[in-house]
């Protein structure tokens, strides 16, 4: 049907440099992990140009004694409106010029991504459509999907 998304379900994340396809025009990334703070575990994101293959930025959450969140464009941030439920949900989305990160429905990072305000000018999420990867050292995120469905009964 046109105009209809279809939702794909949770896939669990694999860590060996498998790149998947994401639409930041139209989805975001939804990350399921049950990291608590100080267990020092990190989710760890690297976003690519799907056209060109190069490397366009990333997204580090650092679940350290205090939250923290790294984006290559604004550096470190400290984070405090965590929710306190052991599962979370966390949407990584670009919403026109802005980065945003929320967890369980709480947003609690929102930066400008724009060339201009940033210390890296060189297409820094200049791209919508990237192949993301969970890197290596990413010890927290369990599952991921690029929509939620609303499920009626």
């Amino acid at each position: 049907y046109e105009g209809v998304i279809i939702c794909p379900g949770w896939e669990t994340v694999t860590r060996d440099g498998t790149k998947y396809p994401l639409d930041l025009s139209t989805h975001s990334l939804y990350i399921s992990a049950d990291s608590e703070s100080g267990s020092e575990d990190r989710i760890v994101i690297k976003m690519y140009n799907s056209e060109a293959g190069t490397y366009d930025g990333g997204v580090t959450i650092n679940f350290f004694g205090n939250w923290s969140v790294w984006d290559r464009c604004n550096g470190l941030s400290n984070v405090t409106k965590v929710p306190t439920e052991r599962r979370k949900i966390w949407k990584i989305s670009r919403i026109a010029i802005y980065l945003t990160i929320s967890c369980n429905g709480v947003e609690m990072y929102k930066k400008s991504v724009v060339a201009d305000s940033c210390s890296f000018k060189e297409g820094y999420f200049e791209h919508l459509d990237v192949d993301i990867e969970f890197e290596s050292s990413d010890s927290a995120s369990d599952r991921y999907t690029t929509c939620m469905s609303v499920s009626r009964v």
